[in-house]
């Protein structure tokens, strides 16, 4: 507490010790004059004895309670602070009007150790008298939340799955901001706070019910300083996470991002002026695709203390950061976001809505509905902080909450709840290797949705194992496109209906004679028109060609065994055609590069005989 907060607070103490003696009897006089005396010398527990001397003489005078929570304040001992007022309330609810912001303490701090009724009467007579704003606003919010509270107590029924807790306290002191991936195989992601130390760090452990397996610092990413409240792409790729203080910092904790490559993170690096700010970012979260990035931040131009904002990843570049609004955002604090995997629904972390006390966790449509905004509720949400929430691909619940503690910092848990998957979320994985040499290759990855014909998703294999995993939002027609320098690329049109999809790639390397068949070429019916959803797969031959300026190749044409065999050359020449010229219209490709020929219905390299355009390396 500053000296300035401590001489006002002093002046209100010797205040009321003077303007009310006239009701005390002349020993309880005498022991205030002495406390009196100790508060001026600072000896606070010298003050504090006296005036309990004082009340053990006169226990029913409320002014003596009220001096003595005066006192305690001083000295930031709100457990007995609540003591002191709720006994003085209990004798006299009408108290001076130097003392009309303690009912709105006495009120909030009931409220925040979940006594409602305690609370509600307080905050009543401080909604009539009091005259601070920001106080009377609060506590418009308090009087709805014990509404929601002792009605949300009332007719929640208990869960089939009970709420459990990770076993942490023997290593940790705290641990918050879960986080699980899906690949290389399921970790959880935390920010811990070991046993007798200062500083957060990140980890990752596999859980085995309630019990940490194979528990690691995550190497690389932890230095000196905090680190914590890491979020992980759902193809286990990107990491961003909050770092405090380092050099390369613009404030005080900043949005770093990592890339996980071979088998480890490799060093982070800050997210840039377009992120971060002088002030303080933190707690990220990014979605699937790994290309939407949300975290709170206090910096100016916000709505509140602490705001959510977010920046788009555009062509391998952060957005500059924008706030999300006034439908989350208020003018208390928003934290923790977090999307599900759906990506129709997001959570958030806020101490200015209706709820059950402190930070409660709440949840909306996504994209924002403002009307939609809601409260979990219980179990999740007590009158303790509810920090954050992740929900994992089975579904199951997982958040963190701070324990009742009268700690400047209270310790933290992570708990979790079975809890069933409503929505339906389809993840689709695999491997890309060398069709020759069944090598492990590092490729690019984008799925385009056929329906709205825009990029979903980009993602690269794992330069070690080959591995690659994508969420997929909704069951739908996709087009994936699959690429590496040195090979031929691939395409393949895919079905997404089943919730896990095995889809493996191999790519041929770029040599004489070697073929690729165009999957996502489309044409009208018995036509040689290209349709539109066709021009992806022509962007993708164009591309490759323009990267590799001294191949050259055979658009060859190919129908099935339907029709004579005059119709299906003539329509698989015109197919070809079509391809052709369409390439032509790239102004970086050489006309010499590229011919067109029609098969009609001869064998396919596979084998088969079907409607269809094949990509020949001829030189």
């Amino acid at each position: 507490m500053d000296f300035k907060k401590i001489t006002f607070l002093i002046s209100l103490i010797l205040i009321s010790f003077s303007s009310y003696s006239q009701d005390y009897k002349r020993k309880t006089e005498r022991l205030l004059n002495k406390s009196e005396e100790a508060l001026g010398q600072r000896d606070w527990p010298g003050a504090v004895r006296y005036l309990e001397e004082a009340i053990s003489i006169e226990p029913q005078n409320h002014y003596l309670y009220l001096e003595k929570a005066s006192l305690l304040y001083t000295i930031n001992d709100l457990p007995k602070v609540l003591e002191a007022l709720q006994k003085a309330f209990s004798i006299e609810e009408n108290w001076p009007a130097r003392y009309t912001d303690y009912y709105f303490i006495l009120g909030k701090e009931s409220f925040d150790k979940g006594k409602y009724e305690q609370a509600k009467r307080p905050l009543e007579i401080y909604e009539q008298r009091g005259y601070k704003d920001d106080y009377v606003r609060m506590s418009k919010i308090i009087l709805k939340s014990i509404d929601f509270a002792l009605s949300e107590i009332e007719s929640y029924q208990e869960n089939s799955n009970p709420v459990k807790s990770i076993n942490s306290e023997s290593i940790f002191r705290s641990i918050y901001f879960p986080f699980f991936t899906l690949y290389p195989s399921e970790f959880l992601y935390f920010t811990g706070q070991r046993v007798r130390n200062i500083e957060e760090g990140i980890y990752r452990a596999k859980i085995s019910g309630t019990e940490f397996q194979k528990l690691e610092e995550v190497p690389v990413i932890n230095s000196k300083e905090n680190e914590g409240a890491a979020a992980i792409s759902a193809d286990g790729r990107v990491m961003v996470f909050t770092s405090c203080n380092r050099r390369d910092g613009f404030g005080s904790c900043d949005l770093y991002i990592s890339y996980y490559e071979g088998d480890a993170w490799q060093k982070p690096v800050n997210l840039g002026e377009k992120v971060n700010t002088a002030a303080w970012e933190s707690q990220p979260f990014l979605s699937s695709d790994g290309r939407f990035l949300l975290f709170s931040s206090n910096r100016r131009g916000g709505y509140g203390k602490r705001d959510l904002y977010y920046s788009l990843n555009i062509n391998g570049e952060w957005s500059r950061a924008k706030n999300l609004g006034s439908k989350v955002n208020t003018f208390a604090d928003e934290i923790s976001p977090f999307l599900k995997l759906s990506n129709d629904s997001l959570f958030f972390s806020s101490n200015g809505r209706v709820g059950m006390g402190g930070f409660d966790l709440y949840k909306t449509a996504w994209p924002l509905d403002v009307d939609s905004i809601e409260n979990v509720g219980l179990p999740i949400n007590t009158y303790n902080n509810e920090l954050s929430f992740h929900e994992k691909f089975d579904g199951d619940r997982y958040w963190s909450r701070e324990l009742d503690s009268d700690a400047k910092y209270p310790p933290a848990k992570v708990f979790f709840q079975k809890h069933e998957k409503t929505e339906r979320i389809n993840l689709v994985f695999g491997e890309v290797t060398d069709a020759t040499t069944e090598k492990n290759i590092k490729a690019r990855i984008q799925i385009y949705d056929l329906e709205l014909d825009s990029l979903i998703q980009e993602t690269y294999s794992n330069s070690n194992s080959g591995l690659y995993q994508v969420i997929i939002p909704k069951p739908s027609d996709y087009s994936f496109y699959v690429e590496a320098p040195g090979y031929l690329f691939t395409s393949r049109k895919l079905d997404v209906s089943e919730e896990r999809t095995e889809l493996n790639f191999k790519l041929k390397p770029i040599k004489e004679n070697e073929t690729v068949i165009l999957n996502n070429i489309y044409f009208e019916f018995d036509s040689y028109e290209l349709s539109e959803k066709s021009k992806n797969e022509i962007n993708k031959i164009a591309d490759f060609l323009i990267n590799n300026p001294q191949v050259k190749i055979e658009i060859g044409g190919y129908t099935d065994l339907v029709g004579s065999k005059s119709y299906n050359k003539t329509l698989s020449q015109k197919r070809a055609n079509a391809v052709y010229n369409s390439l032509l219209e790239f102004p970086e490709i050489e006309k010499d590069n590229i011919s067109a020929r029609g098969y009609g219905a001869e064998k396919l390299p596979t084998g088969e005989f079907k409607k269809t355009v094949v990509v020949k390396v001829i030189k």
